[in-house]
């Protein structure tokens, strides 16, 4: 039998279409309590996830590029330690902060996090720009840490969407999703005040629960309105 998400993958099936963007959201809203109760028990608490400003999620996104969550808390904390404050960044021998990055590899991270960091600090007045183009233009700031910046810092309505998203979205409607699409999903479904917090408990299902290989579908608070697991249970032959 073809596989919903495996085989729409492969054979290029066409993804969620306004037809269904109102039953995918809608399944998400009733959802909702389920997601955050499962988070409240099983969600991950990293340091970055509490009050650190603009400055504290900044470092944080540089640092988890490509970076397990585990790995970067590590460096985060000592990073942060080091460097409480961000004009010392700019005060500093970059090679100093360069020492920190090349704990988790790839250390042209802390150049771009110097110069983001120092502009922001002599263009916008230590002020953090609420505007997407304007984040879009700080080094090395692209698509997915703007839109952190804008949820997370500035309150706006916006959606931050890794792979881990992309899958469990994609899984849970039934469709193969790009990233712009699942964003649109997440910020159709939720109001501003659920959107946060909803999108950073999917973050964590999709890493803990839906992973890419053998999910632990037994375990997902919305198994009974995902489309992966419905489909399974009905006999469709699944790869990840």
């Amino acid at each position: 039998m073809r596989a919903i998400l495996g085989f729409l993958i492969d054979l290029g099936v066409d993804s969620v279409t306004s037809d269904n963007m109102g039953s995918v959201c809608e399944r998400l809203r009733r959802s909702r309590e389920k997601i955050l109760n499962w988070f409240r028990k099983h969600g991950r608490r990293f340091p970055w996830r509490g009050e650190v400003g603009w400055y504290g999620v900044l470092i944080a996104e540089f640092m988890l590029i490509r970076t397990r969550s585990e790995v970067a808390e590590r460096t985060f904390y000592e990073f942060v330690r080091a460097f409480p404050k961000p004009d010392l960044i700019c005060s500093t021998d970059h090679k100093e902060v360069v020492k920190y990055f090349r704990k988790i590899g790839l250390p042209t991270r802390a150049e771009r996090l110097i110069n983001a960091v120092c502009t922001i600090l002599s263009k916008y007045g230590g002020e953090i720009p609420c505007d997407y183009r304007k984040l879009r233009e700080l080094p090395g700031v692209g698509d997915y840490i703007a839109r952190v910046l804008l949820s997370r810092v500035c309150g706006k309505h916006y959606a931050f969407v890794d792979s881990n998203i992309v899958r469990i979205l994609s899984r849970f409607s039934g469709k193969l999703l790009s990233t712009l699409e699942a964003a649109r999903i997440l910020e159709e479904a939720f109001t501003s005040k659920d959107l946060t917090p909803i999108n950073i408990a999917l973050i964590d299902l999709g890493s803990l629960v839906c992973k890419p290989k053998k999910p632990y579908c037994l375990e997902c608070p919305v198994k009974e309105v995902c489309q992966f697991h419905v489909g399974s249970q009905n006999g469709f032959q699944y790869f990840s």
